[in-house]
């Protein structure tokens, strides 16, 4: 996979807190009358795509994400990570599948977990 895409009327906020807030870097971007979006590179050669749904010709009619959609960032230290970020994040809980973990909400209400595993990869569940 090379990149998933999030399409969003809240273009600017949902930008400012991928890119200052939670400080992935900007990979792309564009800006012309029928798109805008950002490209940021999360880790490991997975990015993530903003989209401007009200520049689309064709806006696509959002509902709330709910919890289909979670963006996961793995991380090597979550303490690093966490300190790294911009806004008040919860302390990280360890899970019974061998990780530790905390999680954000970005200003569409779409989950962003970091992650940081603990467990080997065979014992995962």
């Amino acid at each position: 996979m090379s990149y998933v895409a999030l399409a969003t009327d809240a273009f600017d906020a949902v930008t400012h807190f991928y890119g200052e807030l939670l400080g992935f870097p900007v990979a792309s971007e564009w800006d012309r009358a029928t798109g805008r979006g950002k490209r940021f590179d999360l880790s490991g050669g997975l990015r993530l795509e903003i989209l401007d749904n009200r520049r689309e010709r064709s806006p696509l009619p959002l509902g709330t994400p709910g919890d289909r959609v979670h963006v996961v960032v793995e991380v090597k230290d979550i303490t690093a990570a966490r300190q790294r970020i911009a806004i008040t994040t919860p302390v990280p809980e360890t899970v019974s599948w061998g990780a530790r973990l905390f999680q954000v909400r970005d200003p569409d209400g779409v989950a962003v977990t970091f992650l940081q595993w603990d467990a080997p990869e065979e014992e995962r569940a």
